[in-house]
């Protein structure tokens, strides 16, 4: 927690709270085994980006910054991921998926948790 690394470090807590919140590679709660990021970008969103994150939402039952119970998937957004003539386009895990339906989407997030076991 951010109280034990302030004691460890000997600063204030207040001083570990404004690091950890200004990096956005840095997280206060747990995170999933895989990342799923979901494009809403221009391109992305005129695209059905909107839809895409609705299908996935209702697959994982979380909302974006939020991760599964099982600790097996954490859901983002990003405002843009620089694959705009892929749009709609969704990351897992580093692997950019685009040209997606709600369905595919779907169906790439099923594959990863099985192959997860």
């Amino acid at each position: 927690s951010e109280a034990i690394v302030a004691e460890r470090l000997g600063v204030k807590i207040a001083r570990v709270h404004g690091v950890v919140t200004f990096y956005h590679l840095f997280y206060t709660s747990p995170r999933g085994r895989h990342t799923v990021r979901v494009c809403q970008g221009t391109a992305c969103h005129v695209g059905g980006g909107d839809r895409i994150l609705r299908a996935i939402e209702g697959r994982l039952g979380v909302t974006p910054g939020g991760t599964t119970d099982d600790l097996a998937v954490t859901l983002e957004t990003v405002a843009c991921l620089g694959a705009c003539a892929l749009a709609p386009v969704m990351v897992v895990d580093d692997v950019y998926h685009g040209l997606l339906t709600p369905d595919e989407a779907v169906a790439i997030v099923d594959r990863t948790l099985e192959e997860d076991g």
